[in-house]
């Protein structure tokens, strides 16, 4: 086997409710989600014992040779006997979004890197090393996840299927600043996760639809105004809200009749920053 080529879904929040501080991380839980929009992460062996990263698709900021996929791969050669690489990403998830495009990223370089080289134990420790939700990357679905998002508790049983606009933002939000900005708000907010996953174990709908939230929002709209902009104007037609540390929303409809004539209607708004999805 020379290559190997691994899809891996970005994910949304449905819930994200932040716990507090513990040993200098935010204690999280959230109910969490696949859906449709995939990068595609293709390594490729080589004979020189050299790593080459590049990319196609989606913008990203950093430099390949300072990017997730290449600390993925030095991390996998301090374990396993590894040669040199190519790594090609084509990225569709957008970046800094809260979508999980850089955890995808890794996630796809983990496993693709497993199989080429014939590792059969879980590298499980290795993502956890490189990102809090990047083990829940590498095998996604719905699945609520605690901690600092490394504790992963997957909804194997449930099968729903939602339909979904994903709104772009103009700029990405940090994490470290979202973050920081909900310490500084000091604010607290009903925790909705439980409850939420019980009423996606129902199949209600109407009633989880109603218990979405994020408790980053407040903090993630102080840096990015255009947030809120942008939620109000998908809040007309149904469920919304922010997903991660922003900046990308996220509509939520039962049947896929609904999510079209949404997407019609805020075309004009919103143009290619629309994106139709469903979960997986």
């Amino acid at each position: 086997m020379k290559k190997v080529k691994v899809k891996i879904p970005a994910k949304i929040n449905l819930t994200l409710d932040v716990l507090g501080n513990k040993d200098g991380y935010h204690e999280i839980e959230s109910l969490v989600a696949s859906v449709n929009v995939y990068d595609t992460v293709t390594v490729r062996k080589r004979r020189e014992n050299f790593i080459s990263v590049a990319f196609r698709g989606e913008p990203i900021s950093v430099s390949p040779l300072n990017s997730n996929a290449y600390f993925a791969v030095k991390e996998f050669k301090k374990e396993y006997e590894c040669g040199g690489v190519d790594i090609l990403i084509e990225r569709n998830i957008p970046a800094a979004a809260g979508l999980g495009g850089s955890s995808a990223d890794i996630a796809g370089t983990l496993l693709a890197l497993k199989k080429l080289f014939g590792v059969s134990e879980s590298v499980e420790h290795i993502a956890n090393k490189l990102g809090s939700d990047v083990a829940y990357m590498m095998h996604g679905g719905y699945a609520v996840m605690r901690n600092r998002g490394e504790k992963v508790e997957y909804l194997t049983d449930i099968k729903t299927k939602f339909h979904l606009l994903l709104l772009k933002g103009t700029c990405g939000v940090s994490t470290a600043d979202c973050y920081a900005k909900y310490d500084e708000l000091g604010r607290t907010y009903f925790k909705a996760t439980q409850i939420a996953t019980r009423f996606l174990r129902e199949k209600d709908a109407d009633k989880l639809f109603g218990t979405i939230k994020n408790d980053l929002y407040e903090g993630a709209k102080t840096i990015t105004p255009e947030i809120e902009e942008d939620l109000n104007a998908l809040k007309e037609f149904g469920a919304a809200a922010m997903t991660g540390s922003g900046s990308a929303i996220y509509m939520l409809f039962k049947t896929k009749k609904e999510r079209d004539a949404a997407y019609k209607a805020l075309f004009a708004k919103f143009g290619n920053r629309l994106i139709k999805a469903e979960t997986v």
